[in-house]
């Protein structure tokens, strides 16, 4: 019988590994993790991750998925920004009405009890003068 078996070099999709694998079967485990891979899937990531790039003319990198997200990140960001100072505005107004009603009640009793205290006065000098 002949083993036409053809060995070729393979990452571990798990630990990455680098391990030789028979191309025949259609599974191989990683002897360093003992993960079972498909061996084209593995083959093809040591492909990608080794393979070498002779020349290039024009090198062409679309950034306009990853700038769409960040600006939209970003716009998040100052909409919940712009949300929070909003509403520490609106909770230090309703801090500053109440304040301001604190205030004017002690301000009301303060008056009544120097009122009393003229009333009181006042008569008090009338009948000893």
């Amino acid at each position: 019988m002949e083993n036409n078996a053809k060995l070729v070099p393979a990452l571990c999709t798990q630990c990455g590994g680098t391990v030789e694998v028979d191309t025949a079967n259609d599974i191989a485990k990683c002897p360093f993790c003992g993960t079972e891979f498909i061996i084209e899937k593995a083959v093809n990531n040591y492909n990608v991750q080794h393979a070498k790039i002779e020349h290039a003319d024009n090198v062409t990198i679309d950034t306009k998925g990853a700038l769409k997200d960040v600006l939209s990140f970003v716009g998040d960001q100052m909409k919940q920004s712009r949300q929070e100072r909003r509403e520490a505005r609106a909770a230090e107004r309703e801090h500053q009405k109440k304040m301001d009603a604190a205030f004017m009640g002690m301000m009301k009793y303060m008056f009544i009890g120097m009122f009393a205290f003229a009333i009181v006065a006042f008569i008090v000098f009338q009948f000893t003068s």
